[in-house]
């Protein structure tokens, strides 16, 4: 999985086992972070499996003393990092791996990156963010569980605070941290409060599909996409929706910059399988003495060669957009104007090609996105399929 965001003044791009910091301005390298093969190098502590009663009968008896081990070595297990994020003091970066399951804190640093603390995770992560005072980190798996990681005391057992009954896609932590934000594979946006987090402040539905992505806009105002192609704003703390826009394809990225403090903002969509791989989208707050309404201010969409590679990931930056993705399982970068969609020729090609030579040798495989599509089953055809036949047979003569 690629994973590529902007944190003014540096754009992050990790594939594989590595990290990259990058300043586009000056075009320099601030740091990377590179992880081994094997993580219990750097203290990473995976737990045993237990054995189960045959096991350990076998154990008892003596018939298992000469065996090969059952379980997989955790050497022999490829890592790759699945997650990044920036605190938002600037000060740590966390980020999390499939292979080896883990969590790992840095203290960032102008140099280099420091780890801090390495932590087993009990499955995948597909989300993470920071709490708004950097005091700790939230991490979704792929069964719908939400686990806090104190980065103070590292030490600390994690606390599980919620749970949906499906893969979460993006999680907030509002400012006030009154309120976690959730969405997930059953079309669902759950806004629960904190730290009372056993109890749900409100739900925000609407969406027919998987929720792939979220983004807060101003007050207790939040964007959404999904797969139902659609982009929908919502009083998150109500659960009314106050605009639907429709998309020309699903949605399964979601990319947010402020242009105007609390006032105007452009989202950026990344679609999933259509001719045209991005849509910009500039959202403008109407306000008035009644009430504030929501609208779609402007609207382009960028092919950003759709078609010729294979997009993994995307951030915006400024006045661009930088794209990630894949070639005949290679990485690749690739820079576009938000203002026009085209090339930005003002990024030398030189640089890009040293970016993409710091992954030489890592494959990249994109993701398959298609199985964030639920199947459904029409057993309700097939019935009175069924019924009419039994009906005909009835009526025919014997």
């Amino acid at each position: 999985m690629t994973t590529i965001l902007y944190a003014e003044p540096e754009l992050i791009l990790a594939q594989g086992r590595k990290v990259l910091f990058l300043n586009p301005n000056d075009l320099q390298i601030f740091k990377d972070i590179e992880l081994p093969t094997d993580l219990t190098t750097c203290g990473l502590k995976i737990a045993a499996p237990e054995a189960n009663d045959e096991q350990q009968q076998q154990t008892a008896d003596g018939a298992g003393a000469g065996a090969e081990k059952a379980t997989t070595s955790p050497a022999n297990v490829e890592v790759s990092i699945l997650n990044v994020c920036y605190s938002p003091d600037r000060q740590l970066i966390a980020l999390t791996t499939a292979g080896q399951k883990a969590l790992l804190l840095y203290k960032s640093r102008p140099e280099h990156a420091k780890l801090i603390s390495i932590r087993a995770l009990g499955r995948a992560s597909s989300a993470l963010t920071f709490a708004p005072d950097s005091s700790s980190v939230l991490v979704t798996d792929k069964t719908g569980d939400c686990y806090q990681y104190d980065c103070v005391d590292v030490e600390a057992s994690p606390k599980l605070l919620l749970g949906h009954l499906s893969i979460v896609y993006d999680i907030l932590w509002t400012p006030d941290q009154k309120h976690i934000i959730t969405c997930d594979r059953d079309d669902k946006i759950r806004v629960t409060n904190y730290p009372s987090t056993y109890d749900i402040h409100s739900y925000c539905l609407g969406h027919k599909e998987f929720v792939s992505g979220l983004a807060l806009l101003s007050g207790e105002h939040l964007v959404s996409v999904s797969g139902d192609k659609t982009l929908r704003i919502w009083n998150y703390a109500t659960g009314k929706e106050l605009l639907q826009r429709e998309l020309p394809a699903p949605a399964v990225r979601l990319k947010l910059l402020e242009l105007v403090h609390a006032k105007r903002y452009q989202v950026a969509v990344l679609f999933y399988d259509h001719i045209e791989a991005i849509g910009l989208y500039e959202l403008q707050l109407e306000e008035n003495n009644l009430d504030t309404s929501w609208t779609v201010a402007r609207e382009q969409l960028v092919r950003a060669e759709a078609g010729n590679w294979n997009i993994s990931n995307f951030t915006l930056a400024e006045q661009r957009i930088y794209v990630a993705g894949s070639l005949e399982d290679k990485f690749k970068l690739r820079v576009y104007n938000s203002s026009d969609g085209e090339v930005d020729n003002t990024v030398p090609a030189g640089w890009l090609e040293m970016v993409i030579e710091q992954f030489a040798g890592q494959a990249c495989v994109p993701e398959d996105l298609s199985v964030w599509f639920k199947k459904r089953y029409d057993n309700v055809s097939d019935y009175m399929e069924r019924k009419k036949r039994r009906i005909e047979d009835h009526k025919q003569p014997k």
